[in-house]
């Protein structure tokens, strides 16, 4: 994979993650209202922010990089629990629904799963036309 290959895979998981973010919210709007939308929203937003900054670690903790440092290592699983901490925090202190919330927190992980099934057509596609 090139670095521009590595580049529209990216650009496309953060296209559908907010794709996926809009869908979300427009059906909890019209399923359970305006505060279950704004939970799912929320969640979708750390999402983002998640796969963004899992993004600038992997590649500041990428075998050669001469500015490597422990530290960015340990961002990367840190992550995590400031992940849950925001998750958490949107819960309790907003009062919305938990469930909205958590499928919000997946938006980027459903976007990775439909940019490889793009991947998978796109080979398929690309492979047929040649023979």
């Amino acid at each position: 994979m090139t670095n521009q290959d590595l580049d529209q895979s990216l650009h496309r998981i953060y296209w559908l993650t907010a794709v996926v973010a809009a869908i979300g919210f427009v059906s909890y709007f019209g399923l359970q209202g305006p505060r279950s939308a704004f939970g799912f929203l929320l969640g979708a937003l750390g999402s983002f922010g998640n796969l963004a900054l899992f993004v600038w670690l992997s590649r500041a903790i990428a075998p050669g990089d001469p500015h490597r440092r422990a530290w960015k290592a340990g961002a990367f699983v840190l992550r995590y629990v400031v992940l849950f901490t925001i998750g958490y925090v949107i819960v309790h202190a907003l009062g919305v629904n938990v469930l909205a919330v958590v499928l919000g927190l997946f938006a980027s992980t459903a976007a990775v799963l439909l940019s490889s099934v793009v991947e998978i057509f796109h080979g398929f596609s690309e492979t047929s036309g040649t023979h």
